[in-house]
């Protein structure tokens, strides 16, 4: 204001200047409107003298500072600009810079160009929504606007040019500037897509040292006890069966073979820190862990993205219909197809087929006892112990991890040095000589895709030993009987699930009710007669899991609803009393007596297309 009056002193010296003072700041129109022209000459009359002054002349545009440079004294009102004035000037004119995801700034000479939103992938149109800032005085101006628009452009150009009161041809190039840079920050962002679209498969490089230390430990003997320690280093407490089949079976997610896994078990029994401690032993490169799967997800992925990985499901009950059908394809076809319809460069509608291309390893965790028959078929059954000695366990561990009795850096150390591990590991293929001489029993069900599942397993065992095992002329790893007996020791309550009618957790509900009864009438056990309230207190189980577990066993006739009433509530008892631990000892003496004629066998000729073994 200042410089503007001495401005016009220079201009019109011989006129004197004066200023009027009103009453709270009323202007003149609207004394004129309500008093009148007398008004108006007493407030004319009241004018007082401006007197001349002299100011520093202030320009608020970036300089070199020096310290050699002696600065100009600064007067009262530069002081609380110099921060605004120093930030103006971080970016650079005439280039885009990122503020926030969804915001991005071009400064011009005298104005600020923000794009909100995300720019439009069609590279046939720049439609942006825009915000013109004038640094001055701070006044706005917003507009949804296509740059490549030429006449709607040059419109809100001279639009501008009048609001902010500048050169339209200054704005007007200003505005192309902001063109050109956007085109190169979505090509940018095209590319970067695109990179990250292709499928390159990211190997972590292992130390000499790490990779030294991971084959000696691959290379001593009781390899499955040692891996068997370290989990349970990890955080796996218990479950000792458990944990190694899940290890094994996961290590095959890169091998010719990939196994598939089911975790049973009632809800806050630990199944999803099961599936979850296990996968952290695994490069974490190749784990893909999933808590939800929509529909049509699987037909979407690109090409290889589902080759080499180990997927973790942590509720399998939340796939629908549709997605555990293309989970199953993926499963067994190691492919999904998908016809579909898109738009080409001409705009013409017309169809594709989509192929996803599969090779994994899965973990899934499930409540449900009955599982889609074949779900079931193409995955090893597993069942969480729900016993009571495993709940202490549990607790035990917990407890001593809050006192700091059990050290976290050791967990997250016995990880790092299984990942180590699995990544010194390489597929080969496996000759099997012994692959006859073992059965599984006759009474599983599936018993044909059992048999594949073992036969898997085995060749699995033989690959985490191939640092210990021969090969052929050929290049293939020879099993030995050691590997069909560790095979057959961890998957051998596996086997019996399949056996068994009842799943894990039905199983133990149905033992503890019969030993229940038996302690209550040892003599006519048979005929005892109990209620659901009756057995939901002896087990301390909840009401919704003894209901259910009730309705499960009515319908595989195992007990019979003998009298009472709906409201009163019915009453039960056992009729058929079937003994699994019997079950269970014969067949664990038949695979026995299998595995002790193999240490007896002597192979006197190769079997076909082996070859002579040489060192590994």
């Amino acid at each position: 204001m200042k410089s503007e009056l001495n401005d016009l002193r220079k201009i019109i010296n011989h006129i004197p200047v004066k200023k009027v003072n009103t009453q709270e700041e009323e202007r003149l129109n609207p004394i004129l409107i309500n008093r009148g022209t007398e008004s108006i000459k007493q407030v004319l009359d009241s004018a007082e003298d401006v007197e001349e002054f002299t100011e520093t002349e202030y320009t608020p545009l970036p300089v070199t500072l020096d310290s050699t440079i002696k600065q100009e004294p600064k007067q009262e009102f530069e002081s609380e600009q110099e921060p605004e004035l120093k930030s103006e000037f971080m970016y650079d004119k005439g280039k885009i810079k990122t503020i926030y995801e969804g915001k991005l700034l071009m400064r011009g000479e005298n104005n600020d160009y923000f794009v909100m939103g995300y720019l439009p992938q069609d590279l046939s149109t720049l439609r942006i929504t825009l915000i013109v800032e004038e640094r001055t005085t701070a006044q706005k101006e917003r507009i949804k606007i296509d740059l490549y628009e030429r006449e709607t452009l040059k419109y809100f150009t001279e639009q501008l040019a009048e609001t902010f009161s500048q050169n339209p041809d200054a704005i007007e190039a200003e505005l192309l500037l902001l063109t050109d840079q956007l085109e190169q920050y979505r090509e940018q962002q095209l590319d970067q897509y695109k990179s990250n679209c292709q499928q390159k498969r990211h190997h972590q490089l292992l130390s000499q040292e790490n990779q030294k230390r991971g084959i000696n430990f691959l290379s001593q003997p009781d390899l499955i006890q040692n891996i068997d320690k370290l989990i349970e280093q990890a955080g796996v407490v218990g479950e000792e069966n458990t944990r190694k089949l899940l290890f094994v079976i996961a290590s095959t997610y890169k091998m010719n073979y990939p196994l598939h896994t089911l975790v049973q078990g009632t809800s806050g029994s630990g199944k999803s820190h099961l599936i979850n401690t296990i996968g952290q032993c695994f490069p974490p490169e190749d784990v893909l862990s999933m808590t939800r799967v929509t529909s049509k997800s699987f037909y979407h992925y690109s090409k290889e993205e589902l080759v080499d990985k180990l997927l973790l499901i942590q509720d399998f009950d939340g796939l629908d219909e549709e997605a555990q059908y293309a989970f199953r394809e993926l499963q067994s076809a190691g492919t999904v197809s998908s016809s579909t319809t898109f738009k080409d460069r001409n705009g013409n509608i017309t169809s594709a087929v989509k192929t996803v291309k599969s090779h994994f390893a899965s973990m899934l965790a499930t409540t449900k006892a009955d599982v889609y028959y074949d779900n079931m078929s193409r995955s090893v059954i597993i069942g969480v112990d729900e016993s009571e000695e495993q709940t202490l366990r549990i607790i035990e561990h917990q407890n001593k991890k809050l006192v700091g009795t059990i050290d976290i850096s050791d967990e997250r150390k016995a990880k790092t040095f299984l990942q180590n591990c699995i990544r010194c590991i390489k597929p080969y293929d496996v000759i099997n000589p012994y692959a006859d001489k073992v059965r599984l029993p006759v009474e599983a069900k599936m018993l044909r895709r059992l048999n594949n599942h073992y036969q898997s397993f085995v060749k699995q065992i033989t690959i985490l030993h191939q640092y210990q095992r021969k090969k052929d002329n050929r290049g293939r790893l020879i099993a030995e009987p050691e590997d069909l007996k560790i095979a057959c020791d961890i998957l051998f309550d596996a086997i019996m699930l399949k056996v068994d009618d009842l799943d894990s957790s039905l199983r133990y509900f149905f033992d503890r009710m019969k030993d229940y009864v038996k302690r209550l009438s040892p003599a006519k056990n048979t005929d005892y007669q109990f209620t659901q309230r009756e057995i939901r207190l002896a087990l301390n189980s909840s009401k919704s899991t003894c209901f259910r577990h009730f309705e499960d066993l009515e319908l595989l006739e195992y007990i019979q609803r003998t009298g009472g009433y709906a409201n009163r509530g019915f009453k039960y008892k056992i009729v058929f009393w079937d003994d699994i631990e019997k079950i269970r000892t014969k067949i664990k003496e038949e695979l026995n007596r299998q595995l002790s004629q193999l240490n007896t066998l002597v192979v006197n000729d190769s079997p076909q297309g082996i070859g002579m073994p040489e060192p590994a």
